[in-house]
């Protein structure tokens, strides 16, 4: 039963993974040029990254994301002459806004590290897997290092960053950040980060 319920966790956490790649990908698309309001289906494939090697073909993994979408109120879905068409509808975009904010924010570098290290410690139910891998993901592309799955540092200050995060994606308590003076053994630390 505790497999069946993991695999169930695992696929939800997958179809909202590429929902919400689905809503940056088009709220991208649609400032680069005011004309393109469509994406068509081949551009989400490569922009998604998505491959036929998978188990599913892209082209249904985007249609069923994009079905679910529109149930939620954030895609408009169209089909055409030439296809389908999917927009974002003006609920989509505040939402692909937040999402894309959470992609782009960039932790500064100052010109000398102040020795302390920056560490997030989470603890987030199995049951918002799906926030919790979108966590582990954003920490990852900002350049945190990871010590544990629920573990990660940075030695720059990020607490914008992670006050963002908590608030976006509703985390609350369940997110910690603390200012350390040192961590035990932190060479390969230092090595990633390539401080002396």
């Amino acid at each position: 039963m505790t497999g069946v319920l993991e695999t169930q966790v695992h696929k939800r956490a997958t179809r909202e993974k590429i929902q919400s790649k689905i809503l940056i990908v088009l709220t991208r698309l649609t400032t680069q040029s005011s004309s393109l309001a469509f994406a068509p289906e081949a551009v989400l494939i490569k922009k998604l990254g998505l491959n036929d090697g998978q188990k599913w073909k892209p082209s249904y993994q985007i249609r069923q994301a994009l079905r679910r979408l529109e149930k939620k109120g954030l895609v408009r879905y169209q089909r055409t002459a030439h296809g389908w068409t999917a927009c974002l509808s003006p609920q989509g975009e505040k939402r692909a806004e937040r999402l894309d904010a959470a992609e782009r924010i960039k932790i500064r570098k100052p010109r000398r590290w102040d020795g302390r290290w920056r560490i997030v410690i989470f603890d987030i139910w199995e049951r918002r897997r799906a926030k919790r891998d979108r966590l582990r993901h954003l920490l990852q592309k900002a350049g945190f290092y990871k010590i544990q799955n629920s573990v990660w540092v940075h030695p720059y200050d990020c607490e914008e960053l992670v006050a963002f995060l908590r608030a976006d994606m509703h985390l609350g308590q369940g997110v910690l950040y603390i200012i350390a003076e040192g961590i035990e053994n932190d060479y390969q630390i230092r090595k990633h980060f390539d401080l002396s």
